[in-house]
């Protein structure tokens, strides 16, 4: 990919730790991904998760590792919840070099917060004007419903942010079903 060369692989550190686990702080493997304790974490209780297989950015994956991977994100994060006496959590994704990726292998944060914990996640707001505002928002909107090589039909935009009833489902037989798991969400509202 534009962002990091394949030969990135070699010096990946994610990869590494596939070839020798006691590098890492498993708290979590199935045959597709791995998290882990984050070695130098913002928090205590923040975890790397990542595929099992090289992917250097989000782009680079397959759509059925992304969900699989986001449906973990958010098992972990619940976890981290039920465990943890925390008051909320950060899932992020530095993807590529200029949004803070050290390591060219796709992961997902998932860093566990407290009120006055002191992590800044903070930005400035851009000032833009409506103008400027309508062109990138055609721009994007007209990349997302443009035709693809490796898309047979155009999404349109409205269904960008469905889901639908044909999409794949979580394997049941790798993440284990959690009882009261929607009341638990529930209970974090605010």
């Amino acid at each position: 990919h534009r962002y990091y060369s394949e030969n990135k692989m070699a010096e990946c550190a994610i990869c590494e730790i596939m070839k020798d686990r006691s590098q890492a702080r498993l708290v979590y493997e199935d045959e597709h991904a791995i998290a882990m304790l984050h070695p130098k974490p913002s928090a205590i209780g923040h975890v790397l998760l990542a595929p099992k297989n090289h992917y250097p950015i989000l782009e680079s994956m397959d759509d059925t590792i992304i969900s699989h991977l986001f449906n973990l994100a958010s098992k972990i994060s619940s976890s981290i919840f039920d465990t943890m006496s925390i008051q909320g959590t950060n899932i992020f994704v530095q993807n590529g070099l200029p949004a803070g990726q050290k390591v060219p292998h796709f992961m997902i944060h998932i860093i566990p917060r407290k009120e006055k914990d002191g992590i800044g996640l903070q930005w400035t707001p851009k000032q833009m004007t409506t103008e400027q505002l309508s062109a990138i928002e055609l721009m994007i909107r007209d990349a997302l419903v443009a035709p693809k090589a490796d898309i047979e039909e155009s999404i349109p935009i409205q269904e960008v942010s469905t889901p639908t009833e044909t999409e794949p489902s979580q394997p049941k037989d790798r993440v284990p079903p959690e009882e009261n798991y929607l009341l638990k969400q529930l209970r974090r509202i605010p």
